[in-house]
């Protein structure tokens, strides 16, 4: 599990946000001569990879941005994937070979075509949606159980998919969006339309990165020996 990281603007810049120039990302600034970068609606996953790239970036978020520690998933290892992708491949040629050596059994079953009841529901399923505002699709929502530590994220698309038990809550949270919890009965699809928080306060400046204690010892004993 990857260790918090939380940000921080030490010195808020007090220029007009309504003053500055558009830009792409955000607006310049002619006093500062620098640019701007609109995070207020980015998630925590679009700051880090933002801060990993360049480490001098002047930002415009929002105090809730600031006062909590960005939540970011730890992403699967593309060496462990490609080992399991090739233990895979050989058991299934293996598999193949045998059974092209032998007889293979068939049976043909009857589908029963009733419709799933309440009673005979599995135990866990998949549940399957999309998380959108009134704008578009939300990516990189974050997705918990409530009370457990099971929790994914809406990928780029704004699509998601969790293992649920009936009764379970869902809790969707994204930045600066009201958060919502809803029930799981027996649906294997839920869609989430959540809604902006309504509010003007925000920071502009230079955002930096908070070290721990011990952080700030390596970062000082690094900068000996540069």
């Amino acid at each position: 599990m990857r260790k918090p990281v939380q940000i921080a603007i030490p010195q808020p810049c007090h220029e007009k946000w309504d003053e500055m120039t558009p830009t792409d990302k955000g607006k310049f600034c002619a006093v500062c001569q620098k640019n701007v970068i609109d995070f207020t609606k980015a998630s925590d996953r679009e700051i880090a990879e933002a801060l990993k790239t360049n480490d001098k970036i002047c930002g415009r978020l929002y105090p809730a941005q600031l006062s909590s520690n960005l939540n970011i998933p730890k992403e699967k290892s593309t060496a462990w994937t490609a080992i399991a992708a090739g233990v895979i491949s050989f058991i299934a040629l293996g598999s193949h070979k045998a059974t092209a050596q032998e007889n293979v059994k068939t049976e043909q079953t009857d589908v029963k075509t009733d419709s799933v009841t309440q009673d005979t529901l599995p135990e866990k399923w998949i549940v399957t949606g999309t998380v959108r505002d009134e704008i578009g699709l939300l990516p990189y929502t974050q997705i918990n159980i409530k009370g457990t530590s099971r929790t994914t994220e809406t990928d780029i698309e704004g699509r998601y998919s969790i293992e649920v038990e009936k009764g379970d809550i869902l809790q969707f949270s994204y930045v600066v969006h009201n958060p919502v919890e809803i029930t799981v009965n027996s649906s294997s699809e839920i869609n989430i339309i959540m809604t902006e928080q309504q509010t003007e306060n925000y920071i502009v400046g230079d955002i930096v990165v908070r070290r721990s204690f011990f952080g700030r010892i390596f970062h000082s004993i690094g900068n000996i020996f540069r």
